[in-house]
Parts: structure tokens; C-alpha cells; sequence
């Protein structure tokens, strides 16, 4: 008694968004995961192993990680299989629509990591959002503030590796590389900061 909604649930994913909205090409279609001719039967063990041929680096995280040990599905514990749904920061954390909330009860230690990870990330972000706008402020004085824009591309890029980093489930990884980003937020704010006062100092010595 198999299932035959595959196809309509494939039709649903992010998969299929990137190959048939996006045009990319290298997006996964059926043949990709199961092969063609020798087709891999539904259900096969070694799911993780497949997912991990594109995603690569998730998949070594998540290896080294305790889930390895307890997941027997691996990548599909989380994001399923055909209905694969664009990853977001709300699958992390302790809210009711967070997915760490579907195993881990409040007390628990995964349900304490699951909420640390998640505010550290949302911290980065909304300093990141602050240290944008400030640079954009300056920028709009007519100010150059090149190197500061290229400093934040450096903290997105630390958001986007905490994000990979998690699938490790280690806290004190996610968060050394969160605080690395932190740090580039509060130098580009003094840098912003500095900016300001010397658009003051001009604007008084036109006044005078």
C-alpha cells in the first residue's frame, strides 16, 4: 500500500520552485534521489547519504551531531522528503510552529540549546539590520562608506555559517561564529558613529 502523492507533494517543494519558477537546472527531480533505472525503493535507510550529495556540509554536521545517533530517517526528520519546504529561521528554536518544540520539552537541555541558537541568530540579524541603517544614513550625506558595506557582507556571511553550524547541534559552535559577526556589527557602528560626529563638525563649521 505505497503512497502515490509523491509527485503532487514534489510539486509543493523548494525543489521544484528552483527548477520550474527559477529555471535552475541543477535543482533535484525524482531521478536524482532515486536513481533511474535501478531506482532506489521508497524507504531506503540511507536517506541522509542522499541529501547529503548536494548538501554536502549540512549532512557532515548533522553526522557528527547526537540527532545522528537517534535520527533513523536523518534530513527528513526535520524537513521531510518530497514536500521539502524553504528553510527558515522559525524551524529553530522553542515557538509553537518551531520544529526542536515537535521532541524537546521545556527544561530539557535540547529545548535550552534549541532557544540559545535561536536568539543569538535573531540577535545578529536585528544588529546587522541596525548597522545597515546607519551606514545608509551616512552613505546619503554623501560620506563613503565602502569598506563598511563590504565589513557587513562579512556578518551575513557569519549568519548564513551559524545556520550551517547548527545542524550540529552544538551551542558553543553556533555561537563562536555568531559573536565573530557580532563583533563586525559593533566596529562598523563606531565606524558609522565617527562618521556622524564629523558630519556634525562640518555642518556647525558651515553654520559658523
Amino acid at each position: 500500500p505505497l503512497p502515490t502523492d509523491q509527485f503532487a507533494k514534489y510539486e509543493k517543494s523548494v525543489h521544484y520552485a528552483a527548477m520550474a519558477k527559477q529555471n535552475d537546472l541543477s535543482a533535484p527531480t525524482c531521478n536524482d534521489c532515486h536513481g533511474n533505472h535501478g531506482a532506489a525503493p521508497p524507504g531506503v535507510g540511507a536517506v541522509a547519504n542522499v541529501c547529503g550529495m548536494c548538501h554536502t556540509v549540512f549532512a557532515t554536521k548533522f553526522a557528527l551531531s547526537t540527532h545522528s545517533q537517534i535520527f533513523d530517517r536523518g534530513c527528513v526528520e526535520c524537513h521531510s522528503n518530497h514536500e521539502i519546504a524553504q528553510p527558515t529561521d522559525a524551524m529553530l528554536g522553542t515557538d509553537k510552529d518551531a520544529l526542536c518544540a515537535n521532541c524537546h520539552s521545556e527544561g530539557d537541555n535540547g529545548h535550552k540549546a534549541a532557544a540559545a541558537m535561536r536568539g543569538e541568530i535573531e540577535k545578529l540579524k536585528a544588529a546587522i539590520a541596525h548597522s545597515e541603517s546607519l551606514v545608509a544614513s551616512v552613505e546619503n550625506t554623501g560620506i563613503e562608506m565602502g569598506e563598511q558595506s563590504l565589513a557587513l557582507r562579512e556578518a551575513v556571511n557569519h549568519l548564513t555559517l551559524a545556520r550551517t553550524e547548527m545542524h550540529a547541534f552544538d551551542p558553543k559552535a553556533v555561537d563562536t561564529v555568531l559573536q565573530a559577526g557580532l563583533g563586525i556589527t559593533a566596529k562598523v557602528d563606531q565606524d558609522a558613529q565617527a562618521a556622524q560626529a564629523e558630519i556634525s563638525f562640518r555642518k556647525t563649521g558651515l553654520a559658523i
